[in-house]
């Protein structure tokens, strides 16, 4: 039997079978980049939310692995993020063979109640969960998720930050088990209000300079705050430039917009690879009316993630802002392949106008001169 896929993209990363949405605990780990993701494996629906996983040497080919997390007792596997716990301080491994941490959010379908928990992992793709789970505890009916943890660059030990959807919460530890707070950011009026989920600390040290990157969903009261050209859509990503503080992040006074990481309308739950010598960003795709229109159940999988682009920190006239480049680059890739006329749109899979303009079967990403704007589009005609 021959099987000719249409709709899946070549370039982007999809699941296998099933469901797939926010990208979670992505990390350079053991020489290879690991990317998990909420997934759903019985069906093309969200439900039942697993952790996918998948390994790549280059952002481009994947190898599929086993599902990393199960839903269990205190609820489903929510999002979260990764990383190698060099020194061992939290005992799961040795320094000669450091452990491989995951933090999640279990979310109880029933009670609501969202607390934040570890598995650990000394061969990068079997995990076990912490007996003493959960390290964070939570409260029913009580939002507090989508746990981001990192090295504390200021106070040593380690800082995590989690969203209660109307603000974002530092923690901070010694041995990345016991976890105390240490402070908290909330949107400034001229950010985008809304529900937060997916916060993302970014760290620049030759300029001294941190951006938090968050996701949101926005009422229509705050579409005004959209830049010029840009059609206002209410799930976004934003960002902020500023300072860490080693307890809390403080936004740039001479920050006075709203700045986003991508302008398209289903650019979502973004982070980037934590351990990675460059600063590499992957989100999620598809999830806006348009995209949910292409029946990719047909070949068994709903989902797919964002070409990987690599980011820089540039000083402007209006302050620091976000610089893009797809990463790994497709300068050389003028047309790689252009098939027949599909029941919903040509299939383009290519890289044009010097590597700034990617299109992948329904994906389009394009990326301005300068790389200061960023526009994906998901099944557009």
């Amino acid at each position: 039997m021959i099987i000719i896929t249409l709709l899946r993209p070549k370039l982007h990363f999809t699941p296998k079978t099933g469901w797939m949405n926010d990208p979670n605990g992505a990390v350079f780990f053991d020489g290879k980049y690991h990317i998990f993701y909420q997934h759903n494996p019985h069906a093309c629906v969200w439900d039942s939310m697993h952790w996918g996983h998948a390994v790549s040497k280059d952002l481009v080919h994947w190898e599929h692995l086993p599902v990393a997390l199960y839903p269990d007792g205190m609820g489903d596997i929510f999002s979260g993020s990764c990383i190698v716990d060099r020194e061992n301080v939290s005992g799961f491994g040795s320094l000669n063979n450091p452990p491989l941490l995951a933090f999640y959010t279990s979310h109880h379908t029933v009670t609501g109640r969202e607390c934040q928990c570890v598995a650990y992992s000394t061969d990068g793709i079997h995990f076990t969960k912490y007996e003493m789970n959960p390290v964070i505890p939570g409260y029913e009916h009580v939002p507090a998720r989508d746990p981001q943890v990192f090295r504390n660059p200021v106070s040593g030990g380690f800082s995590m930050c989690i969203t209660t959807e109307k603000t974002v919460e530092f923690y901070s530890s010694d041995n990345l088990l016991q976890w105390e707070k240490s402070g908290e950011f909330i949107i400034p009026e001229y950010g985008f209000r809304g529900m937060i989920e997916c916060p993302c600390m970014i760290f620049w040290e030759a300029e001294q300079k941190e951006v938090l990157m968050v996701s949101m969903e926005i009422p229509e009261s705050e579409f005004g705050k959209f830049p010029e050209g840009v059609k206002p859509h209410r799930r976004l990503m934003q960002y902020f430039t500023g300072t860490f503080d080693g307890r809390t992040f403080t936004a740039d006074t001479q920050q006075r917009e709203a700045l986003l990481v991508d302008e398209g309308k289903d650019f979502y739950a973004g982070c980037v690879f934590a351990e990675s010598k460059e600063q590499i960003l992957i989100a999620w795709l598809g999830n806006d009316g348009e995209g949910m229109k292409i029946p990719t159940e047909e070949e068994g999988f709903r989902g797919i993630l964002s070409y990987p682009r690599k980011l820089s920190l540039v000083q402007t006239e209006k302050g620091y802002r976000l610089k893009q480049e797809f990463y790994p680059a497709l300068e050389n890739a003028e047309e790689m392949e252009r098939e027949e006329e599909t029941g919903f749109s040509e299939k383009r899979t290519g890289c044009y106008e010097n590597g700034r303009i990617l299109f992948d079967g329904y994906v389009k990403e394009e990326i301005s001169e300068d790389g200061l704007r960023v526009r994906t589009t998901f099944g557009e005609r």
